[in-house]
């Protein structure tokens, strides 16, 4: 099916017109269900509704009885029964289809061989027409076409282009069966043969979502028909009657290395099909090249020695596909697939096409594919820019199906052996260029160059490691690739590979890389500062951090969230004092640079403190201590001994507050009912509002911490907390 303006999907009907996908206006239903436990004969179609590129195609299989009446059946049960066959089908009371017998089907030759002829019908809904198309000529270019792919054995004559008819009837929707029977009526009688087709042609019709259709060989009255909307190009017309024939697509597979879908490779477990992505085949949709030799062979116009299924291990060479003579094909079966193996050179109607490249093209049929990709050919993809194996290449299927080695190619084509590949050579040894060992790298990328490497089979691959860690991945062709190397003294080696896993490497060097701005690590955090004053704006914190630079830190400067401005610390500095203001999420951020003048800035953690005024529960013997310098105006004290004040609390760090002085004594720390340990809070000078003691975790959680005091006094003031 194809677009106007842009090739899409080419829509086809599996062989005749009952269409009811999606993409289409479904057509009603005809006749009515057949009584209970029946037999009923009709001829058995496949239809196809394809959707835009990257859809799935909606494969139905069905019967069309005499009657008109249309029975979906089971896929299985109709395998291997041709289209357009006669078939028996066996139908329960609910209308479960249970056996669908071939055996009526008359026996007759599948060639296609010999002269196909036309009969065009244009026909529109409009009162007023703009030109149609020269019918006779779009014919004689299909049938040139046909002419060279087939070596003359087919071709295309049209018989009889009707008069354009302004039917009377508008079309609902996209109803391309009420086209046909219009289309039927209006060209008359006709041969209903293999070799006749009805091609209705109309101006574009929006409801319609597909440029072409066409039946997949005879359909249900022995002939073939194809649908026209607006489309009047060679590729299209020829891409029906391609199906008319009995061809099915030619679709590209695609695979990638990993599910994240960046690096192509041939085959792995994360492939798709790409409908229609084959460079060449008419029946692919973007070009009107060579038709493939696996289609040649379907029509059965390949020609004597053109085909042949491989001998594994045994070297067969393979002529010019376009030369049109000598062998041109071998096949390998292996499991669900089958392979088909060509040498495209560039030459007759592939000219225009050289960007697909020369070389062997792999196709292979999987009957393990998704229905609507079953019957289609899909093309294998070597290289990121053309599909083939290139002269002298060679590829291993991962999955052991196949194994392909091609030869230099000569005037008398391509050497090829399949099965039984053998190769355990390495490729060339080679060498990393730049950078040259214990050189400085100052850029976050860099170029890594080698000499080229070479292999009897292909380079499929160069990777870039760094410390034994692939960074960069090139194809094999490359000698270059630009390579994330972290900052630090590391040790740079490349390695190549070839299709049948055997690998070269150079020599490892080592580099000293320095492309980025000083790293935090850890990055800036603040920790209650045993020794501050505490008052009830301001809990004084200590702002840590650590920096690593292979050249060494040159400036830093110090700002906080709160906007207080930065302060330019010494390059050496790695903590700072600040003061947190109490319920204000704060964090501190540094302002970087390194020797070379690599500069950027380090985050900090977030920090948020409070203020707990003779917070805590006391038990034992406390008394009130008064003054303007103590927080809320007074503190609680003892002298008693095993008097104690516990305090709960949720957060990473906490700190008792109070006064130390002389006399003030040991005190045991409890956390979480267990004996921490014991501090001496004497001080020869005295203070008010201390943080006299911190407690810090690795992570923010609920906690219980006590003091018990043992000798001498304890004064508590109140509790400071930092989450």
């Amino acid at each position: 099916m194809w677009v106007r303006g842009r090739p899409i999907r080419l829509s086809m009907i599996r062989p005749v017109a009952l269409f009811t996908a999606a993409l289409l206006c479904a057509t009603p239903a005809v006749a009515q269900a057949a009584p209970a436990g029946t037999t009923l004969t009709g001829v058995l179609q496949r239809t196809v509704a394809d959707a835009f590129p990257g859809g799935a195609d909606v494969t139905r299989t069905e019967v069309v009885t005499s009657a008109g009446t249309t029975i979906a059946v089971p896929a299985d049960l109709a395998e291997g029964i041709t289209s357009g066959a006669t078939v028996t089908v066996d139908r329960a009371a609910d209308g479960t289809v249970s056996e669908v017998d071939g055996r009526m089907r008359t026996a007759a030759t599948t060639s296609v061989a010999g002269t196909h002829h036309l009969v065009v019908v244009p026909v529109h809904w409009q009162a007023a027409l703009a030109p149609v198309p020269d019918f006779a000529a779009l014919g004689k270019q299909v049938d040139k076409y046909y002419d060279t792919v087939s070596g003359g054995a087919i071709r295309f004559t049209v018989d009889k282009v009707t008069a354009v008819t302004r039917l009377s009837t508008a079309i609902s929707g996209c109803d391309h069966k009420a086209i046909e029977t219009a289309a039927r009526a209006i060209a008359g009688n006709t041969v209903k043969d293999r070799f006749h087709h009805v091609v209705v042609w109309f101006p574009r019709l929006a409801a319609c979502s597909w440029a072409g259709l066409g039946t997949i060989g005879a359909g249900q009255y022995g002939d073939s028909f194809v649908w026209l909307n607006g489309y009047e190009s060679t590729q299209v017309a020829g891409h029906e009657l391609g199906h008319n024939l009995g061809l099915w697509h030619s679709d590209g597979y695609h695979c990638y290395a990993d599910a994240t879908r960046k690096t192509t490779v041939p085959l792995s477990a994360t492939c798709a099909v790409e409908g229609y992505a084959d460079p060449w085949d008419i029946m692919g949709n973007r070009a009107a090249g060579e038709l493939t030799a696996a289609h040649l062979d379907a029509l059965g116009v390949l020609g004597a020695g053109g085909t042949q299924v491989a001998t594994a291990g045994k070297q067969v060479v393979l002529a010019p596909l376009s030369g049109g003579k000598g062998l041109r094909q071998v096949t390998w079966t292996s499991g669900t697939r089958t392979w088909f193996l060509e040498y495209r050179t560039g030459g007759r109607l592939d000219q225009p096409l050289a960007k697909a490249g020369t070389g062997l093209a792999v196709r292979f049929v999987d009957t393990g594919l998704a229905s609507e990709y079953v019957h289609d050919h899909q093309l294998v993809s070597y290289h990121p820019a053309i599909p083939v194996l290139l002269p002298g290449e060679g590829w291993n299927d991962p999955a052991g199906t196949v194994a392909i080695r091609t030869g230099p190619a000569t005037a008398a084509g391509l050497p090829v052996t399949i099965g039984k590949v053998v190769d355990t050579k390495a490729p060339s040894a080679f060498a990393l260029t730049a950078p040259k060992a214990n050189a400085s790298i100052t850029t976050a990328k860099t170029t890594v160059t080698w000499s080229r490497v070479t292999d009897d089979s292909a380079v499929t691959s160069v990777a870039v490691l760094v410390d034994g860690v692939v960074v960069a991945t090139a194809p094999g062709t490359a000698t270059s690739v630009a390579a994330a190397i972290p900052d630090g003294t590391h040790k740079l080696q490349a390695v190549a590979a070839d299709p049948y896993g055997n690998t070269s490497r150079t020599a490892a060097i080592t580099i000293k890389a320095d492309g980025n701005a000083p790293v935090g690590s850890p990055v800036p955090a603040a920790y209650l500062q045993a020794g501050g004053t505490v008052s009830a704006s301001g809990v004084p914190v200590s702002v840590r951090w650590d920096l690593t630079d292979p050249n060494g830190v040159a400036q830093q400067k110090i700002t906080a969230s709160t906007g207080s401005g930065a302060t330019t610390l010494a390059p050496a500095a790695r903590q700072f004092a600040a003061t947190a203001k109490p319920g204000v999420r704060t964090r501190w951020d540094l302002a970087v640079a390194d020797k070379l003048g690599h500069a950027g800035k380090v985050v900090g953690e977030w920090a948020t403190t409070a203020v707990e005024v003779r917070g805590g529960t006391y038990t034992g013997a406390w008394s009130t201590t008064s003054g303007s310098t103590r927080l809320g105006g007074s503190e609680q004290t003892t002298v008693a001994k095993d008097a104690a004040v516990s305090y709960t609390f949720t957060g990473r760090s906490v700190g008792l507050v109070g006064t130390r002085d002389k006399s003030s004594g040991v005190a045991d720390v409890y956390v979480d009912g267990t004996k921490f340990s014991s501090v001496n809070l004497a001080s020869a000078t005295a203070g008010n509002r201390s943080v006299v003691y911190t407690l810090t975790w690795s992570g923010s959680g609920t906690h219980t911490v006590r003091f018990v005091n043992r000798a001498s006094r304890l004064n508590v003031d109140g509790f400071v907390t930092l989450s």
